[in-house]
């Protein structure tokens, strides 16, 4: 059994499709990857700092005066009336078990909070926190949001567990796979490896 998160999953796609930045490196290399995969610790980013006080600020109400009214007053309205937050999910996929936490759950809707400096359409169609929706499902939810802003505007991307198509990630989940067998004498934290949930019984999914 292997236990992995989502967004170990969306750094092992940016390594395998060599994605750059906007000055052109690339963002994760095979050193890179082990690091993340060993969970080496390092700074956070101001880029990252932001997102996380954002968060906070729509939640909390924390420091909102540090963003725009129109942002937070507009990023809250397409928020669930009623929510909990940091909802911990999992789901399977053959031998693996993709967990982690949702930022809000309310009604049949998931919700995560999302910033960047440059936003685009379909930006998450591929992110592997859609997986979520396999193991929020039990819990009657039917959609995972993400509710994104440049802190100048706010979008929305909304996928459905009824239509959403998993193969692409699934793909990737496989390809991880093999890239962790593949390098297991560099992989120090193993708890990725769970042996302990190591069982001859697969997924439905």
């Amino acid at each position: 059994m292997y236990k992995i998160y989502p967004t170990l999953l969306n750094s092992f796609a940016l390594y395998e499709n060599q994605t750059t930045d906007f000055q052109g490196n690339i963002m994760v290399d095979l050193w890179e990857m082990i690091d993340r995969i060993n969970r080496v610790k390092k700074p956070t980013t101001d880029a990252q700092q932001r997102g996380i006080d954002f968060e906070k600020a729509i939640i909390t109400g924390e420091n909102e005066e540090a963003f725009k009214e129109e942002v937070i007053e507009k990023t809250r309205e397409l928020l669930p009336h009623k929510y909990k937050t940091q909802f911990y999910t999992e789901a399977r996929y053959k031998n693996c078990l993709i967990y982690g936490f949702v930022d809000l759950v309310g009604g049949d809707r998931a919700v995560d909070l999302k910033s960047t400096r440059f936003y685009e359409p379909n930006r998450f169609a591929f992110n592997h926190q859609n997986l979520y929706l396999l193991g929020l499902q039990k819990w009657g939810v039917k959609t995972l949001e993400y509710i994104i802003t440049d802190f100048e505007e706010v979008y929305q991307e909304k996928y459905s567990i009824s239509t959403y198509n998993f193969a692409p990630l699934y793909r990737q989940i496989d390809a991880f796979v093999d890239f962790l067998e593949q390098h297991r004498k560099l992989i120090k934290d193993k708890k990725i490896f769970d042996k302990k949930g190591d069982t001859n019984q697969l997924s439905l999914f």
